[in-house]
């Protein structure tokens, strides 16, 4: 009867090595920060790019309207030298008089 039973070995049992080894995470890890910053650069470049875009609009819009200004003024200027326009512009903005004359304001009620 002992002949009959073998004597059982017992089976190596072989673990799984979880994956990665510790050098291959290591760099993964590292690669996955790189394209984070990377990622977060681009984002922040874009937005600077947009703001810029925008900021840039705003002053090509005062320029020009600055320009339109520096027309105007130029334009008056060259009307300036008549002396009814001077006249007009004395009266009408600075509120001056002749010597001897009186202002006489109405309000309104």
């Amino acid at each position: 009867m002992s002949e009959s039973i073998k004597e059982i070995k017992p089976k190596k049992i072989r673990r799984r090595s979880g994956g990665f080894s510790l050098p291959t995470t290591l760099i993964l890890i590292a690669f996955v920060v790189v394209v984070v910053m990377c990622a977060t650069k681009y984002y922040d470049v874009r937005m600077a790019r947009i703001r810029l875009e925008e900021e840039k609009a705003a002053l090509e819009a005062q320029r020009a309207a600055l320009e339109d200004r520096n027309n105007n003024i130029l334009a008056r200027g060259v009307a300036g030298q008549d002396s009814a326009y001077v006249e007009d512009v004395a009266r009408s903005q600075l509120d001056m008089v002749y010597p001897g004359e009186i202002i006489f304001r109405t309000t309104g009620t």
